[in-house]
Formats: structure tokens, sequence, C-alpha cells
């Protein structure tokens, strides 16, 4: 038995502006032949703005839609019965004909997409009775990625409903979501990793990845590392496109999922996902084993807000069981806040996925701090601090302090961004900055404070020691990809 998540996208299903019927109904007798076979599927689809567009755009009830749909159903079971494929193309084009009047206000994607989500569901639901399957929804919010423990609920649920035969299919929720925050190839992983899937493959408007803009070449295998880096020239009407695919099917071969990009009209797209040669489209090999349940969520579900480019030394320390210390961060990329999850990468090579972790200070506060040594970090918290609650230090030279004097002494280019930003900083910018700082790792600010050294600028042992074990991401939130 296979367990595969089939991710159908917006550009796989356009035609015109309502829906390519024909693919939708291909694909579910596609999946009904896989569970015939043993094998469990969950569809994450798009689509349902693009529905609701037209229907909104119907002068009056969508009667005439439900009846091309029942049309279409019973093309669908005779189909089975006689694979009588082209009774089903003939019932589709009528319905996508009907309801070609009418006009297109300027709806938002949120009422477009309330409105068509019900209507999507009927359709799969007709769709699928009419090959013997029943269905089950799930909806999923930003707010459900970031929640371990509802993903974790969700992952329950995928998993009870495919042990008892149903086919559930999940969306992305356009009525509450942004779009800029959430797609469905983002959200196809997290279902992959909570599922427990082994494969999962992303359906689009192309048979594969191309290195070539006149799409002659198709690459067949990628790496994760290959599939981050690469450049791809062809385009996509949907969200996400193939550079969002790319990166999405990266992050679930890392967390053990192998993955597939391909054309959601090739007819046995189902049945090549779930061999294991012969493969549509374009391969990404899966890199580790699938994840364990305690790395799931940073791993592969929640959504990443930035990343931290580190070097190598610093990787070899994770690898061997540290954390990450701020001397190891090199580059921070993205505006993130404590707790934030993000993605740890090589430095020098970003297409190396390293890890994923929370972070323990915001994106702010770590490229302040980025590159340091303990003793510049407890020197540059200390002139922050100072400058943050002494006004009366104001009209000192910076070179009267032996904090700076200290970074000067050192001279490392993160030392001397470092005092370049303080030196510049507005108060406004010192305020927000120290008191970030003081939010997310209040018992070494605390401690700096009550000392009270900051405010002559001499750096003491015991400042030091309170910004010894400062780190970059929060320990028992640390994975590390194989």
């Amino acid at each position: 038995m296979t367990r595969l998540v089939v991710k159908l996208g917006s550009s796989s299903i356009a035609s015109g502006e309502g829906l390519a019927l024909d693919v939708i109904a291909d694909l579910v007798t596609q999946i009904a032949a896989a569970q015939r076979q043993d094998h469990q599927v969950v569809l994450v689809t798009s689509g349902a703005a693009s529905l609701g567009r037209r229907l909104l755009a119907f002068e009056g009830p969508t009667a005439l839609a439900g009846a091309e749909l029942q049309r279409l159903v019973d093309a669908v079971r005779d189909s089975v019965r006689v694979r009588d494929t082209q009774a089903v193309q003939a019932a589709l084009e009528r319905y996508t004909k009907a309801g070609q009047a009418g006009r297109h206000g300027p709806l938002g994607v949120a009422l477009a997409a309330a409105v068509g989500q019900p209507a999507l569901m009927a359709l799969y639901r007709q769709l699928a009775a009419a090959v013997g399957m029943e269905v089950c929804q799930i909806l999923l919010s930003k707010s459900d990625l970031d929640s371990a423990t509802a993903m974790r609920d969700v992952g329950t649920i995928l998993i009870t409903a495919l042990d008892q035969g149903l086919l559930p299919i999940v969306n992305g929720n356009d009525t509450t979501d942004p779009k800029a925050e959430l797609d469905n190839d983002q959200i196809a992983v997290a279902v992959a990793v909570a599922a427990e899937a082994t494969r999962l493959a992303f359906l689009t408007n192309v048979n594969g990845v191309y290195a070539d803009e006149a799409m002659q070449d198709k690459i067949a295998r990628l790496t994760p590392e290959e599939a981050r880096a690469i450049r791809s020239l062809t385009a996509s009407e949907g969200r996400g496109g193939i550079r969002s695919k790319l990166n999405a099917a990266a992050r679930a071969a890392y967390c053990g999922v192998e993955c597939a990009i391909g054309s959601a009209r090739d007819t046995d797209v189902v049945a090549r996902s779930l061999r294991r040669h012969a493969r549509a489209g374009t391969v990404i090999k899966a890199a580790a084993q699938r994840l364990p349940p305690g790395e799931r969520w940073v791993g592969g579900i929640a959504y990443p807000m930035g990343s931290i480019g580190i070097n190598r030394e610093a990787e070899r320390s994770l690898r061997a069981g540290s954390t990450l210390f701020l001397s190891g961060v090199k580059r921070v990329d993205g505006e993130f806040e404590p707790g934030a999850v993000v993605e740890l990468v090589d430095v020098r090579h970003p297409e190396r996925l390293i890890g994923r972790g929370s972070v323990s200070m915001p994106s702010a506060v770590l490229r302040l701090l980025r590159a340091l040594s303990p003793e510049e970090v407890a020197a540059v918290i200390s002139i922050l601090l100072r400058q943050r609650h002494c006004q009366e230090s104001a009209g000192t030279a910076p070179e009267a302090y032996e904090d700076v004097k200290e970074l000067r002494r050192r001279n490392s280019q993160a030392a001397r961004q470092a005092l370049e930003e303080l030196g510049g900083a507005s108060q406004e910018r010192i305020r927000n900055l120290a008191d970030a700082l003081l939010a997310a790792q209040p018992r070494a600010c605390a401690a700096m404070l009550a000392a009270g050294s900051f405010r002559t600028g001499e750096v003491t042992a015991a400042d030091r020691r309170a910004v010894r074990d400062l780190h970059a991401i929060h320990r028992d939130s640390l994975v590390v990809f194989g």
C-alpha cells in the first residue's frame, strides 16, 4: 500500500473563466482505480475561486449548472462501465459552455472562494459517487499550519479517513487567508508530512520541469538541492508556479517524501505516481527517511517565515548535536518575530537546506548580533542598553566607553557592522531593538541591567557569562536534515 498526496493546481484545471472538468473527472476516476488496488490518496485541490467567479457570473439561479453537472456525472458513470471517454468529453464541453452569458464584477478572491468552495465540493462528491467513492473535506488556514497541535490532529483525521476508504479533499481557505501568505503547494507538503505519505505529486499544466525555454529538454530527476537551485523557464497560471513547486517538493523530499511534478492531463498520472519506476514528469527523490512525529511540524509543516545562512563550522556543530549560536549566523533573510520557523541554509550555497527551527529572537536583533563572538555580543548589548536607558550619556564621545573600544580592538567585520548600525540608528530604532531584545532574552538583559556596568561601558565577566548561552534557534525545536 502506498499513500499518495496529489496536488491539483489552478493552472491545470483552468478552462477559460471556468474549470476544465474533463481533467477533474478523469483524475477522480484514476484515484478510484488506485483505491481499488488498496492504495490511499489525498487530493489537495485549487479551483474554488475560479468556480465561484463562474457561478457569480450567472444571471439568476444556477439550476442550469446543476443540470449540466448531472449530465457530466452520468457520463462519468457510463465511462466507468464502457470506457467511453468521448461521452465524458461531450458532457464536459456542454457544461463549459453553460453560463457564458453574464459579467464578472470586481469580485475579490475571498467572496469568489466562499461561493465556489461548496460548489466545488458538490462537484467532487458527485463525481466520486459515480465511481464508488465518498469524500471528506478539510480546509486549512495559515493559523492551522502555525499550530503543531492543530496539524497533529489534521494528520490523525487524514489517516483515519484514508483507513476508512474515504477520499480526503484539502484546500487552502482563501476566504480567511490573504493570497500572499499561503498557497496550496505549501499546503500539499504540510498534508503529506502530517499524513505520513510516501509520495507527493504536483499536477500542473506542463509535463515536468524543463532546462530550456523551448521546453524540449525535460529534466527526469532532481535532488532536493538541484530542485532548489534550478531556475525553471516555464510559466504557470497558478498562484505558486513551477518555482513554488520546486521549493515545496525539495522540502518534502528532505522530510522523506518522494515528489513528482507532471501534467494533470496525463491519463495515467496517478498510476505512474504510484510505481517505483517510470514515474510521471520530473521526480525529486527523497533525501532521508520520513521524520519522526516530534519533528514533523518544524521540519515540514510549519510555514517558513525566513531563512538564516550559516557557515560550515556551524553546520558541523549542529550535526554533532549542538545548537546554533550567534557566531554561526552569517546572513538573515526575511522579517520574523521570536518563535517563527525559519530555514537554515548554507550561506555560500543557499540551495543546500540544512535544517529548520524556531528562532529565539526577531530578525532585526539577529541581524545586529549575527556573526559576533560571545565577547562581542556582550559589548554590543552593553552599547545598546546604554543608548536606550542613559540619556545623560548622549553627548559623550563613543570612544570614551570600554565596550566601544573593545569592538574596535577586535575589528571583525561583524563588530564593525554592528558599531556602524548602532552609531547611525535613530532613538526610535534603538528603543525598538533594545525592547525587542529584552522581550526575547529577558534573563541575559536583566542580568546586565541589574549589574549596571553598561552605564560606564565596562563589560564584566558577569556580563559575558550572561550572554554566553545566547543562541539563534530554540534548542528543542531544531531539526537537522540528513
